[in-house]
């Protein structure tokens, strides 16, 4: 992959599994990235994460939990 990648975490962290993706941002944070590769936590900030969307990424990756009907964290 090449070109700006942008990986955001969204979702929730008081509405229990709807933090996913805020906590892998947060986890992502901590490692080494390749260049051009930008880890993002959003929360709930959607306005933000578009404005951020519009600067020019290549690629956009959301992170992010989907009620599926089964027991959370499944």
């Amino acid at each position: 992959m090449s070109g700006r990648v942008l990986v955001a975490g969204v979702g929730n962290i008081f509405l229990g599994d709807d933090g996913f993706g805020v906590e892998v941002a947060r986890r992502m944070a901590f490692t080494t990235l390749p260049d051009g590769v930008r880890v993002a936590d959003y929360g709930t900030s959607g306005m933000h994460l578009a404005y951020d969307i519009a600067n020019g990424y290549d690629t956009t990756i959301l992170v992010d939990a989907a009620p599926r009907g089964g027991p959370p964290g499944t």
